[in-house]
């Protein structure tokens, strides 16, 4: 459901982009510097993404809760993933304004969406989820960081 709102929201975007054109675009820095920007989020991202996936099967094959390694960071890193560093840097590769909105709107979906998996988890693994849930947030790290 993530991946269909946050496609068609992105389209609606993209075709606001081809109306407008360049008057949409980021011109307060070169392009060669937001390309490398969105580069290494992306290159970030797949790292988390992998790590997230890698980490998740290892928990889920032993029957586990994961909240090690980057689930140490935030619960969700798989959609942490995307919405920190994949999208946002394929929106500075597209050089858009408006697609700076896309993350944002694809966090509010997830927090939405996330419910569900998150009393799955609560069910499953009862008081050590709820105390690993106080411990790190949702999706974005940012309490991981001022921790550190």
């Amino acid at each position: 459901k993530l991946a269909f709102f946050s496609i068609l929201y992105g389209l609606s975007i993209s075709a606001l982009q081809l109306r407008y054109g360049t008057r949409l675009s980021i011109e307060v820095l070169p392009y060669r510097v937001l390309a490398t920007a969105g580069i290494a989020l992306i290159v970030l991202g797949m790292i988390f993404l992998a790590a997230s996936r890698k980490s998740l099967k290892r928990a889920f094959h032993a029957g586990v809760l994961c909240t090690r390694g980057v689930y140490g960071m935030c619960r969700h890193p798989v959609y942490a993933a995307w919405v920190i560093f994949l999208v946002p840097g394929l929106v500075l590769l597209a050089n858009s304004w408006a697609g700076l909105t896309i993350p944002p709107v694809m966090y509010v979906i997830l927090k939405v969406l996330v419910s569900k998996e998150e009393l799955y988890l609560d069910q499953r693994f009862g008081d050590e989820y709820r105390s690993y849930k106080k411990r790190v947030p949702a999706v974005l790290p940012l309490g991981w960081l001022i921790r550190r």
